[in-house]
């Protein structure tokens, strides 16, 4: 009874045994994988004959080694891509190098792939760039930002534009979104494919810049040059994303703390020969618009939601010449933080039910119900053609819309308002609605000559015209001589225009 249940025991961990061989011997990827990811082909020398052994390797787009198999002894192999996307394929075997395919992996079933050997020389080779490396910027510094550095930031593609300036060195990020760069937080201007965006009167300006547009930008403090004017504190340079061939895209939702939710998407591509285009939308909503005077995770009216949208057109009209189309919008809608538990002014709810509303009663101050409204919007047309290999001009057209509309809740607002001045009087208590909107236009040229390797000539002019105009109601009670409240209205209407060219 022993030995035959030895025996079978030592039976049953051959069968084991000689299974675990067998699966270990396939790939577990091969059984799961469909086949519209699995690549097939075979490599061959320039004559046409099998090649076995040699490597084949499959790289996504931006250069980063994904799998690789090696051929059989009939020059056959199996790739299994980890996902949909755009891949290039190519093979190795000592010095002999094939061409690079490149594969889109769809839900179709991938055509085999043919590679190609050759022999590879080592080529030397001498390039002559029409442009020297001068670099006039040796006073001050430059930080770059990539679109790599942005995706890696632990909120990746959902990042603001100040919790990106706040990742270089003397930069701070506000409650506002303001950014203290170098305990500066003005003076800053913004680039867009080297065109400058002209001023705003929104606080929340960077909204029309979402990261997730940028290819790269560049971060210029310290000494600037002439053509940035008096921008003393930084210039920030951005380099939008343009269409490629062939195109990508994504769509995705994030969401986190403070019921964020943020969908997205984006998309880049080309039509024809000439046209490149891309186009993105972010969709933001949250219950943390502005930071709160609490502390904290404690909000109070608190909720707000924005929108930005971008589109760029490329078209390339002959070597020579390209014109670059671009047009953004930004719209927030924001609540004001409130502040539970204050205390209200009895004195001024007294002259409120006595003059306007003698059923008043006065709203928890958690409850006071403040908004701001921002919009932005932003086109430019640039035209850019090479006069000759050392000649080249740009000519751009802009214009920019912004608008910020802030209104109050005048009887709760002026119910909370009081306190004395710093010689012991009562100051003024007032609460007011406000409304600003700006239109800026202007167009701007630029011209470089680059003479030799040594000297280099650059000119343009820039022209801007701007109108902004500020329009208050005022809610106020005055304390005057003989210690008596007034209450009243008080609408202004302000315009000013400012044109000015540089």
């Amino acid at each position: 009874m022993t030995s035959l249940t030895t025996e079978s025991i030592r039976r049953a961990w051959v069968l084991l045994g000689v299974a675990l061989v067998l699966l270990w011997g396939v790939p577990q990827s091969v059984y799961a994988a469909p086949a519209s990811q699995t690549i097939t082909g075979y490599v061959q020398n320039a004559d046409l004959r099998r090649t076995a052994q040699a490597t084949v390797e499959l790289r996504d787009k931006e250069g980063t080694l994904v799998t690789s198999a090696t051929t059989t002894d009939a020059g056959a192999f199996i790739l299994i891509t980890p996902r949909e996307g755009v891949f290039s394929i190519h093979a190795v075997q000592d010095t002999y190098k094939s061409e690079h395919v490149v594969i889109e992996i769809t839900q179709k079933t991938p055509d085999p792939v043919v590679l190609t050997l050759t022999e590879t020389k080592d080529v030397a080779l001498e390039i002559v760039a029409p442009l020297t490396p001068i670099k006039p910027n040796s006073s001050g510094e430059t930080y770059s930002v990539s679109r790599k550095d942005i995706e890696a930031l632990p909120r990746g593609n959902n990042v603001d534009l100040h919790d990106v300036l706040a990742t270089i060195p003397s930069a701070i990020s506000g409650s506002l979104k303001q950014v203290h760069i170098r305990q500066e937080h003005a003076n800053l201007q913004f680039r867009i494919d080297g065109v400058p965006i002209p001023e705003t009167v929104t606080s929340q300006f960077t909204d029309l810049l979402s990261p997730r547009a940028w290819e790269r930008a560049d971060i210029l403090l310290g000494g600037l040059e002439a053509q940035y004017g008096v921008r003393t504190t930084a210039v920030i340079d951005i380099t939008s994303k343009s269409g490629t061939k062939p195109g990508f895209g994504s769509i995705g939702v994030y969401g986190g703390s403070n019921e964020t939710v943020l969908p997205s998407f984006e998309y880049g591509g080309t039509a024809g020969d000439k046209f490149r285009y891309y186009v993105m939308n972010n969709y933001k909503t949250t219950n943390r618009a502005i930071d709160p005077p609490t502390l904290g995770q404690s909000i109070y009216h608190g909720d707000g939601e924005s929108n930005q949208t971008f589109l760029r057109g490329d078209y390339q009209i002959d070597n020579r010449n390209n014109l670059t189309l671009l047009l953004l919008n930004s719209v927030a809608d924001s609540e004001i933080p409130t502040e539970p538990g204050q205390m209200q002014n009895q004195h001024v709810v007294d002259l409120i039910r006595a003059n306007t509303d003698a059923n008043f009663t006065p709203s928890p101050s958690e409850q006071i119900d403040e908004n701001q409204v921002e919009n932005n919007q932003y086109s430019h047309l640039v035209w850019r053609h090479d006069m000759s290999a050392n000649q080249f001009v740009s000519v751009a057209g802009y214009f920019r819309h912004s608008r910020a509309t802030f209104t109050t809740d005048p009887y709760n607002v002026l119910a909370y308002t009081g306190g004395e001045d710093s010689h012991g009087h009562a100051g003024a208590i007032s609460a007011a609605n406000q409304d600003r909107w700006a239109y800026a236009g202007g167009i701007r040229l630029d011209y470089t000559h680059a003479l030799n390797s040594q000297h280099m000539i650059k000119a343009g002019f820039q022209f801007d015209g701007t109108t902004t105009r500020n329009k208050n109601q005022l809610f106020a009670f005055l304390r005057g001589e003989t210690d008596e409240l007034d209450g009243h209205d008080d609408h202004d209407d302000h315009d000013m225009h400012d044109d000015h060219d540089d």
